[in-house]
């Protein structure tokens, strides 16, 4: 019976613009179902499940974010496997003329998808795992030669709200603070252009692309599922005009009947604003209960390295804190973690520091560290930090065995 009611208020949702009171739990329920939900090409008999596509490369939001969670870094014979993403970009922030903005691996029947993501992987002489996509069996020809790639994984989504929850002004003054560049460090808040031509501080993405959970998520909804909403409203997706049977192809109408700006789009408010407001509800990662004394020493070499100051234990919010170990600022982090796709106002290498909170849960599923699941330790991932970060990469490498072991084992354990 529950399963039913649920199921009749999601396709309800098809017809009902965004919510004017504030969400409450059954709203989150929602949410979540919509975050797990299969989306199915255009045209289905169920209304409000289409829209997929044409082309898309998850089919559902719970694809690249498995409960809630970073997703797996996993290759097949040489291909990436589901919760890789392959990014593409020419320096103008503008897409591939062929290609668009995401490497799509699958499609709607008829329409030929754009091919696979070839990952190559080779072993460095200090063991380390260097790490290169290449898409193979191209469906639509060659990429343009301006064109970089960036491959990345679905980060973890918990404690994302608190994330949103921190003020612009303390992203600033950490901006501010490290201006002095202390030991190197001198962080860069991100300033991401507007609709309205003002700017808005990013915080989430792997580069601080998004300034908030809403934009990301509509992001994803556009690129990943092909999935039309209030912010990309094109029903095609990331299909680029020379792609003329994925623009033709049908697309989903689930709000057909509200009569109101949602009413050609295939994800309508109600529907995005319940999967952010789910998102936005997850709970910070908790960290293992290490024994005090243990907690205490791995903290304050954690410290004295330098890794705090770019991992910041916590960033203050208006009803609390966000203790993600984050300073949600872009850092230089040296040739050796660069991709080939600069974006506009950030270089290649150059990264937004990654929360830490979560990381225990990711060492226990073996999901593979930094932004592509190169690194298979917490000491692979510290060995390929350079730039701003190469001063306490070192001082970890000149700790005595014993206090690099207490490190590591505090950092495994957030």
């Amino acid at each position: 019976m529950r399963v039913r009611l649920l199921l009749a208020l999601l396709a309800a949702l098809s017809a009902t613009p965004a919510a004017a009171e504030p969400l409450d739990k059954l709203d989150l329920a929602i949410g979540k179902a919509l975050f797990k939900r299969p989306w199915v090409p255009a045209p289905a008999s169920t209304r409000g499940d289409d829209g997929l596509g044409p082309l898309f490369d998850a089919r559902s939001c719970a694809t690249c974010h498995p409960a809630d969670r970073r997703a797996p870094a996993r290759l097949e014979n040489g291909t990436a496997e589901r919760g890789f993403v392959l990014m593409i970009g020419r320096p103008d922030g503008s897409g591939d003329p062929v290609y668009g903005r995401r490497f799509q691996i699958d499609a709607v029947p008829g329409i030929p998808s754009e091919g696979m993501i070839g990952v190559t992987d080779t072993p460095l002489p200090d063991g380390r795992i260097a790490r290169k996509p290449h898409p193979e069996a191209l469906g639509y020809g060659p990429l343009d030669p301006a064109s970089g790639l960036s491959l990345r994984v679905g980060p973890d989504l918990k404690g994302r709200g608190a994330l949103a929850a921190v003020p612009d002004a303390a992203i600033l003054a950490v901006e501010r603070e490290q201006a002095k560049g202390k030991d190197g460090v001198k962080g860069m808040a991100r300033r991401v252009a507007q609709a309205d031509g003002s700017k808005a501080i990013g915080r989430f993405g792997w580069k601080a692309s998004q300034p908030t959970l809403a934009g990301q998520s509509a992001e994803a909804f556009f690129l990943d599922l092909g999935l039309s909403n209030r912010f990309h409203p094109e029903p095609w997706g990331d299909c680029t005009p020379t792609q003329t049977a994925c623009r033709q192809a049908l697309h989903g109408n689930a709000n057909a009947t509200s009569g109101d700006a949602d009413d050609e789009l295939e994800i309508g408010s109600a529907v995005l604003d319940r999967v952010v407001a789910y998102v936005a509800s997850l709970p910070q990662p908790e960290p293992e209960d290490l024994p005090r004394a243990e907690a205490k020493r791995g903290a304050a070499l954690f410290t004295s390295t330098g890794c705090a100051q770019c991992h910041r234990p916590s960033l203050p919010t208006a009803d609390g804190e966000a203790r993600m170990y984050t300073d949600l600022l872009l850092h230089e982090m040296g040739p050796d973690l660069s991709d080939t796709m600069p974006e506009p106002g950030v270089g290649a290498s150059q990264w937004r520091t990654a929360p830490l909170a979560g990381l225990s849960d990711a060492l226990a599923a073996n999901t593979g560290l930094l932004h592509d699941g190169r690194a298979r330790t917490v000491e692979e991932a510290i060995a390929w930090h350079g730039g701003e970060a190469a001063t306490a990469q070192r001082r970890f490498g000149a700790l005595p065995p014993k206090d690099r072991a207490a490190l590591v084992r505090y950092v495994s354990s957030l």
